[in-house]
């Protein structure tokens, strides 16, 4: 009987310690946050495909290669923005199949100017994770500013 509740055990453990490509792609895409934070450009830049399709937040075309998601990064952070949070939310993930999975969230960024916590965001974001050989990349990423609600209409007059 002991020997039957040790193997059931065992086999309840290794069974919730082996993620789906959905946990996994999450899991690779966090990385992206932690390196935002960093201002490693390179590092950043790795965890894109070579051949992404991505949108920053100011990006006026489509950038299609590694370098031009550098460069962007080059730009955008410059190494003076002090201490640096980002904080993703609101994630939802589809899986597409076992390689790709699709992610949709909201994300804010917090960061220390002249002594002062100021907040970007919250910004849209939707990216597709794609595991190519044993690594998830983003393999496409779009990034924009989350619109403000409309205001209240009016109560119309008698």
């Amino acid at each position: 009987m002991f020997r039957i509740a040790a193997v059931s055990l065992l086999m309840l453990a290794c069974t919730s310690a082996f993620a789906g490509p959905k946990e996994d792609a999450l899991a690779a895409y966090q990385k992206f946050f932690e390196a935002f934070t960093s201002d490693n450009h390179d590092q950043i830049t790795q965890l894109f495909a070579p051949d992404a399709l991505f949108y920053g937040t100011a990006s006026p075309e489509v950038v299609t290669t590694r370098d031009g998601v550098r460069q962007y990064f080059l730009a955008a952070l410059d190494g003076k923005r002090g201490a640096t949070r980002a904080r993703p939310f609101e994630q939802t993930a589809l899986e597409l199949s076992d390689t790709v999975v699709a992610i949709s969230g909201k994300w804010q960024s917090e960061r220390t100017l002249d002594g002062k916590m100021v907040t970007g965001g919250p910004s849209r974001n939707t990216v597709v994770m794609q595991k190519r050989g044993n690594q998830w990349l983003i393999a496409q990423f779009h990034n924009s500013p989350t619109p403000k609600p409309k205001p209240p209409a009016a109560p119309a007059a008698k």
